[in-house]
């Protein structure tokens, strides 16, 4: 009787290759999606606004990276930049939820509010026009591009 797993080897070595392909593809349309949100929004009217373009920056940075060079130190680089992208979306969230709660003391009824209950609706922009959840889109192209780094070559070749 003969072994499927013979006749499978040659599909299962092609997936890792297809498995990175997809989610470096996936990071590049997180990268134009974000820049696109960011460019129809204005997002660049103050210094604070241009961090997300940083980070946008060091993301195809990264992505490019990925893609030109495979070995061990452009791993390291790439994790160290997908860390960086991903405090700096914590940082996105963490400002749009305290915008987004400052702008509820415009409401005469803010303040009978429980703070709980105050942050709820600033988290889920209940009050406030800054999306808190617009800036984890920067934090899923970090760590799809950190799983992408898990399928590199060198890593499967033991090298």
């Amino acid at each position: 009787m003969a072994s499927t797993s013979t006749s499978t080897t040659p599909e299962l070595a092609a997936r890792p290759g297809l498995v990175r392909l997809g989610l470096l593809g996936l990071v590049a349309i997180g990268i134009l999606g974000a820049a696109l949100e960011l460019a129809f929004e204005r997002h660049w009217q103050s210094p604070v606004q241009l961090i997300p373009w940083a980070a946008l920056a060091l993301l195809g940075l990264a992505l490019a990276l990925l893609l030109l060079r495979d070995s061990p130190r452009a791993t390291t680089v790439v994790r160290v930049i997908a860390l960086v992208v991903l405090l700096a979306s914590a940082y996105g969230v963490f400002m749009h939820v305290s915008v987004n709660h400052g702008a509820g003391a415009a409401d005469p009824a803010w303040d009978a509010l429980s703070p709980l209950t105050q942050w709820w609706y600033a988290l889920t922009k209940s009050v406030g026009q800054a999306p808190p959840l617009a800036p984890g889109m920067l934090a899923q192209s970090a760590l799809l591009l950190t799983l992408a780094t898990l399928t590199s070559r060198h890593r499967m070749n033991g090298r």
